[in-house]
């Protein structure tokens, strides 16, 4: 078993423990999408978005890369990968 940073996954489920930020992760599952393409599935303003987008980037949960005018947005399949692993790892403790 790993050695659990406890502090590192609470700040990663902080940023996770938000409906839209969720919905955007899932989004994102199906493969890389734009900006605009995002804006399109909630109701929010795009200052909201590029708040929530900022957010999952700076938890590397989210890469984004510039293509021209666009931003595109993919899931970082590594971070996804050690919070599963990790929440296993809690779930599975001794107590």
């Amino acid at each position: 078993m790993n050695k659990i940073n406890y502090t590192k996954i609470a700040k990663q489920l902080k940023v996770m423990a938000d409906p839209k930020r969720l919905k955007i992760i899932n989004l994102l599952s199906n493969g890389e999408m734009c900006a605009t393409d995002i804006l399109k599935e909630f109701r929010v303003s795009q200052p909201t978005l590029s708040h929530d987008m900022k957010a999952l980037v700076d938890g590397k949960f989210v890469i984004a890369r510039r293509d021209g005018q666009k931003m595109l947005y993919a899931l970082n399949p590594d971070t996804i990968l050690d919070i599963q692993v990790t929440l296993g790892d809690i779930c599975n403790e001794d107590f």
